[in-house]
């Protein structure tokens, strides 16, 4: 079980939102990318920025449900993928009994931010859909160059100096 944290918000090539997680410890450092909705990219992102509103949305909400209640968030945990779906879990304390409850790791890293829990991710999930900082950057650097080379004149004419 790797220990993580939200290294970035991005957009893939046809605008869905990507939340990137860090592995804390290791070197080189992985990354894990997961696919998110755009309501939940927002909920993490404005909560990244300490973007405060006058009424508690949905993730702010339920972390006011559960400490309302005398329990905890203790971690959250995105332990498997099957295809292409990452499955991941709540971890509460309530009452001396922990409790594991089943959620989308998108809904999980909204709330373990607001909570200030610990997000874990298992090793198997790390080895199959993780990738290095290096291999991102290489990543980024071919669809740069796949974005060049598919310009036509005019395209590229509107760039030059």
């Amino acid at each position: 079980m790797n220990e993580v944290e939200v290294a970035m918000i991005a957009f893939d090539i046809n605008a869905q939102p990507i939340v990137f997680l860090r592995e804390k410890e290791g070197s080189p450092k992985r990354l894990l990318p997961i696919w998110v909705g755009i309501a939940e990219a927002q909920a993490i992102h404005f909560k990244i920025q300490n973007q405060e509103f006058p009424r508690p949305m949905t993730h702010d909400l339920l972390k006011n449900i559960i400490e309302s209640l005398g329990a905890k968030v203790t971690s959250v945990y995105i332990h498997s993928i099957q295809e292409t779906t990452f499955y991941g879990q709540i971890n509460l304390a309530v009452n001396g009994t922990e409790l594991k409850i089943d959620s989308r790791p998108s809904d999980a890293i909204a709330l373990a931010i607001r909570t200030e829990a610990a997000i874990y991710v298992a090793e198997e999930v790390m080895k199959q859909s993780g990738l290095s900082e290096d291999e991102l950057k290489k990543i980024e650097k071919d669809h740069l160059k796949n974005v060049l080379e598919e310009m036509d004149e005019d395209t590229l004419g509107k760039y030059k100096v």
